[in-house]
């Protein structure tokens, strides 16, 4: 014998779930936010990066933090040190260097096009459970 659940129970296993889904949602938010923000830092290296390769200033400046600056001599971008996780650097030619970074770029555009593509089912989910919610609550009142 299956017992159907009570107006109520659907509404609480709505409620559960609805805040499951936001939750989801906020998590996947903020990690579009943080590789958004990847993206830009590996952006700005490879413009960097290219950008000094053709140089011939006698000086740049570097930002030492706080809003201070230092004036110094261009660096050499014959080889670039790149980290490759868990406090590992290597040393790579100037080329090989760049197509690493925009590999990682790349595959960051990736990463941030499936979050928004399962935010975009987990926000469509969302406003269905909410959608239905609302209908329950409101014919619930009227009866």
């Amino acid at each position: 014998m299956s017992k159907e659940p009570t107006a109520e129970e659907t509404v609480n296993a709505l409620v559960v779930e609805i805040r499951i889904l936001e939750s989801t949602y906020n998590e996947l938010s903020a990690r579009q936010n943080l590789l958004e923000r990847a993206l830009l830092e590996g952006r700005a290296a490879l413009e960097s990066i290219k950008g000094l390769a053709g140089q011939h200033s006698g000086e740049i400046l570097t930002q030492i933090g706080g809003g201070a600056m230092l004036r110094s001599e261009p660096p050499t971008t014959d080889t670039v040190l790149i980290s490759v996780g868990s406090n590992v650097v290597i040393e790579k030619p100037k080329d090989e260097a760049v197509a690493m970074l925009e590999e990682r770029s790349r595959d960051i555009e990736k990463t941030i096009v499936s979050i928004i593509g399962q935010r975009n089912e987990i926000g469509a989910r969302l406003n269905s459970d909410r959608e239905l919610l609302n209908n329950l609550v409101a014919s619930g009142q009227q009866g």
